[in-house]
């Protein structure tokens, strides 16, 4: 079996190549920064080096692959790199690149839980209705439609918030530096999956899910859904160094969103990275649980951390 990952690099695509690899199967990674192609090529892929703006580049990905997990995206501000730039258009582009080239070459597309909003709480099934309150989830239910529109067999994975060893969101390495804060109180339930499991549901999906053009959905979340404080407290019992503090304790929401507005407005101007956003303060204080009815009971999956205290616990420290 031949994948083609784009987003390869990333928290999610390197330990996806390596879980491939190791499964015997043979990858070609969309690699963008060179920086990073010995990390992806060590990982046990062929690297093909280009971005999803280059249309040759996905060419090559594609070619006589079996599967393509289509990674690649993110959450940016304001400036070139929006999240409909990253996500919409560079989905639209790849769809392209198959209807041309006539392929039937099953996707595996990682989307988001940020499709649904707030749902203050809700459980929430895979046949519920998105509706997107932040331009990063637009831009993900825009990339769903298009890889659905093309008709290929597709498989859309609507990932909760990962969570693992050398990931962004555990935030340990920002409590031992003592400066994690976050948007928000820490009241709302937070979907999370480990690493480890998320990259597992994956490598399932592409192995046992059914493939319908279109497209069908799955959940990939762990069993737990804490309180964000509660599972940022498990996290800073591990990692020690001041606990997580949020910000709504402190600063009132509407300062908070102007000082967003103004973070990401500055960030354009000098081709920064913003460090947070307008939709990063929406997404950390929805409330919402998925269900994983497709992922348990269709496919069988059995999780390696269903607490998401087990898993922080094998994570950090």
């Amino acid at each position: 079996m031949l994948a083609f990952v784009t987003g390869a690099s990333g928290q999610i695509g390197l330990p996806l190549v390596r879980e491939l690899a190791g499964r015997g199967w043979a990858v070609r990674a969309l690699v963008r920064s060179a920086e990073k192609e010995e990390a992806v090529r060590s990982a046990g892929a062929e690297i093909i080096a280009g971005s999803m703006s280059d249309r040759a580049a996905l060419e090559r990905g594609i070619a006589g692959a079996d599967v393509v997990f289509h990674l690649a995206g993110g959450m940016r501000g304001k400036g070139r790199e929006t999240a409909d730039v990253i996500n919409r258009q560079a989905t639209e582009l790849l769809a392209d690149v198959l209807r041309t080239a006539g392929r039937r070459t099953r996707v595996v597309y990682a989307s988001s839980a940020a499709i649904y909003g707030d749902r203050s709480g809700l459980w929430v099934p895979e046949d519920f209705p998105s509706n997107p309150q932040t331009e990063y989830g637009k831009s993900k239910v825009a990339a769903e439609a298009a890889l659905a529109a093309l008709g290929v067999p597709l498989v859309v994975a609507r990932i909760a918030a990962v969570y693992g060893r050398g990931i962004r969101f555990t935030a340990d390495d920002r409590m031992k530096a003592g400066r994690a804060w976050l948007p928000g109180e820490g009241k709302n339930l937070v979907p999370l999956v480990h690493i480890d499991d998320c990259v597992a549901a994956l490598v399932l999906i592409a192995e046992k899910a059914e493939f319908k053009a279109g497209g069908t959905v799955v959940h990939i979340a762990g069993k737990s859904t804490p309180l964000l404080r509660e599972f940022y407290k498990a996290v800073f019992e591990r990692a020690g160094g001041k606990p997580m503090r949020f910000w709504s304790t402190w600063i009132p929401s509407v300062f908070q969103f102007r000082a967003a507005k103004d973070n990401e407005r500055l960030a354009t101007i000098f081709g920064w990275k913003p460090r947070f956003t307008s939709d990063n303060l929406k997404i950390y204080t929805s409330s919402l649980r998925l269900r994983t009815d497709a992922l348990e009971k269709q496919l069988g999956f059995v999780w390696k951390y269903p607490d998401h205290k087990d898993g922080v616990a094998a994570s950090v420290g």
